[in-house]
């Protein structure tokens, strides 16, 4: 939970992508402002400046992702991509509703730009209502529980608030079955599932690298003032 006022300092990233969901109240920087329910989906790739003069609601709450990019995109240009919960495509049915940030549910497609497959789904579940998503089996993933309890996959495992449960990949081809099962108070929870790198990667800070030489040149081109500001990227 915070306070309203400044949110931390502008700071670099390079060689990943970020996935930063508003959870609760807004987040204000020099880009524009992000509400409940939106995303900001930012590829550092090459590098960029991020958060430049972040402001925050009293009682904002956000969940942030780190996404590696595969070898082929590490260093493709930055881009910023804000998607609005309003304008993201539903998945409705009975006691649900599925919202469809990246990848799909049950056929409904979001059009959001990804460097590895990613799917992205906030789903909200009425007491005792079910909800299946469909995932390839070459892919792991987690479910977070924002509120709520369910029962999950085959074994019904029970995940209550602030729980997290994995999964793992099942096989490089076809796909596979999550289930969920909300309890007696209904649930709401993320779904966060995408292919393995399966890749070498050097990490310090907010940079991934290849290597201690690739991750040298990041830090030397930042402090070169080398680096685009996400905020001159992100429609207000």
């Amino acid at each position: 939970m915070t306070d309203e006022g400044q949110f931390g300092e502008a700071h670099p990233h390079a060689g990943l992508e970020t996935v930063t969901f508003m959870l609760r109240g807004t987040m204000e920087d020099a880009g524009g402002r992000l509400g409940e329910g939106d995303v900001e989906w930012m590829t550092a790739g090459s590098g960029i400046v991020h958060s430049e003069d972040a402001r925050v609601s009293t009682g904002m709450r956000l969940f942030q992702l780190w996404l590696v990019l595969p070898e082929r995109d590490r260093n493709m240009a930055p881009r910023v991509q804000i998607l609005r919960r309003d304008e993201m495509p539903v998945h409705r049915g009975v006691g649900f509703e599925a919202t469809v940030y990246s990848g799909r549910s049950a056929g409904i497609i979001a059009s959001t730009k990804n460097a590895v497959p990613v799917t992205l789904v906030e789903i909200r579940l009425e007491a005792g209502a079910e909800f299946e998503q469909v995932l390839p089996s070459s892919y792991n993933g987690f479910v977070v529980v924002i509120a709520g309890e369910i029962e999950a996959g085959t074994g019904a495992t029970a995940l209550t608030t602030d729980k997290v449960g994995w999964t793992s990949p099942l096989a490089v081809h076809g796909d596979s079955f999550m289930k969920l099962r909300a309890r007696k108070d209904g649930a709401r929870l993320l779904l966060y599932a995408g292919q393995p790198q399966n890749i070498h990667v050097v990490a310090q800070g907010p940079f991934i690298a290849g290597s201690k030489e690739e991750l040298a040149g990041y830090y030397a081109a930042y402090r070169q003032g080398k680096f685009p500001n996400a905020g001159t990227m992100r429609p207000v």
